[in-house]
């Protein structure tokens, strides 16, 4: 094997150990004058004992910043970095392996570290054996695949975060499919609800008008009819005869004025609730013989107009049903009003709830009217009705 041959065996057989080249006749001067002096990568011959650099080609000098006569006075244990530095005192160790090719990080003249990946080859020559070295300066390509991986494992994490991010995107769309689906069906329940008080409210209106001032007003008439009838026969008439169709047409007077007052309680949106709930029991007890009393605990100003009419009328159907249904002597109506919410308590000393099913159970009474208004408000409605001993209604509803 000739000298070159032996040289390019060396640069390519990266990555193993090498043979030693065997050149006893030629000295170390003439081996890098020939061999390492103009070649194009950086060279160096290391003495494999000591670690001193015996010689450096144009190219190392380049590599590192020193000048020839600098680097050849130095170690390669002063270029070379932990963690491969493994030197002793001052002896350089036999443990450490230069013969197998190795990347490391290797200081120039200004301290800048540079990634350089050493190839070296063992050179039988007359003076002894030398390491010859030829060194590829991979501080790019590192970096190239120091980016590369960083990039990767950026793209990595950011896939998991999209997925993540897309999994929460998926249920939170399904979260408000579904809390859209429930508000479209409270909305429809509400709609449901609210007609049926509508018709219910008419229903009761008409009822009234027909039980009451209706019939009071076909009274009058027959009184008319049999007081003309009279006249035409020749009887007198005087003031007196007509006493009592007075008495009727002030009385279908007063009762006009209760439905209408019923119907739309315009004085509500001037008046605090306390104040209704009152006048309203003041009036039932007034037209009928129930013997109401209020109680209202707390303040109850500043409560919206559309809660304050619910409320209105869930006392004002009580009523209506006590006076109708309960056979009951007295009534009470109790106002709480805490931070959040408002308490209505209704009792009466009738004849409870088991005893008259048709309050209680009957589609369209007065109970569901007020149930399906407590519903309305978010509240709540319990009724408690044993036999013979009354009924007490308790509403809840948060305040708005």
């Amino acid at each position: 094997m000739t000298l070159m041959d032996g040289i390019l065996q060396a640069d390519d057989s990266i990555g193993s150990t090498m043979d030693t080249l065997k050149h006893p006749h030629v000295s170390v001067e003439d081996f890098f004058r020939l061999a390492c002096e103009s070649h194009s990568a950086p060279i160096l011959i290391i003495d494999p004992f000591s670690g001193d650099i015996i010689k450096s080609n144009p190219e190392a000098d380049k590599l590192y910043g020193y000048c020839c006569s600098e680097l050849e006075s130095m170690r390669i244990t002063d270029i070379i970095q932990p963690p491969i530095r493994h030197f002793q005192s001052d002896a350089y160790s036999p443990g450490i392996d230069l013969e197998q090719r190795r990347a490391s990080l290797h200081r120039r003249s200004d301290n800048s570290m540079r990634m350089v990946e050493i190839n070296p080859c063992r050179v039988s020559l007359a003076g002894g054996d030398v390491l010859f070295c030829i060194l590829h300066d991979i501080t790019e390509r590192t970096k190239i695949e120091q980016d590369r991986e960083y990039f990767e494992k950026v793209r990595h994490q950011l896939e998991i975060i999209v997925e993540e991010r897309t999994r929460q995107l998926n249920e939170t769309m399904e979260l408000l499919g579904e809390e859209t689906l429930k508000r479209r069906l409270i909305e429809e329940n509400v709609t449901t609800i609210r007609e049926s008080l509508e018709n219910q409210e008419r229903a009761r209106v008409a009822r009234d008008i027909h039980d009451g001032i209706g019939q009071t007003l076909q009274a009058i008439k027959l009184q008319l009819k049999m007081r003309q009838a009279r006249c035409k026969e020749g009887e007198a008439c005087n003031g007196y005869a007509l006493n009592s169709v007075i008495r009727e047409m002030t009385s279908a007077s007063t009762e006009l004025r209760e439905i209408i007052l019923a119907l739309r309680p315009l004085f509500l949106e001037e008046t605090n609730l306390d104040v209704a709930v009152r006048s309203l029991c003041e009036r039932t007890a007034k037209r009928t013989n129930l013997n109401v009393q209020s109680e209202c605990c707390g303040t109850f100003r500043g409560i919206g107009s559309v809660f304050k009419l619910s409320i209105f009328r869930i006392c004002q159907e009580a009523l209506t049903n006590i006076v109708k249904h309960s056979r009951s002597g007295s009534a009470m109506i109790r106002l709480e009003r805490e931070a959040r919410m408002l308490r209505i308590i209704i009792r009466d000393d009738g004849i409870g709830g088991v005893a008259c099913p048709n309050v209680i159970s009957q589609q369209g009474s007065g109970l569901t009217i007020m149930r399906e208004r407590a519903e309305l408000l978010n509240g709540s409605f319990t009724v408690i009705s044993p036999p013979g001993m009354g009924t007490v209604i308790t509403v809840e509803a948060p305040l708005p």
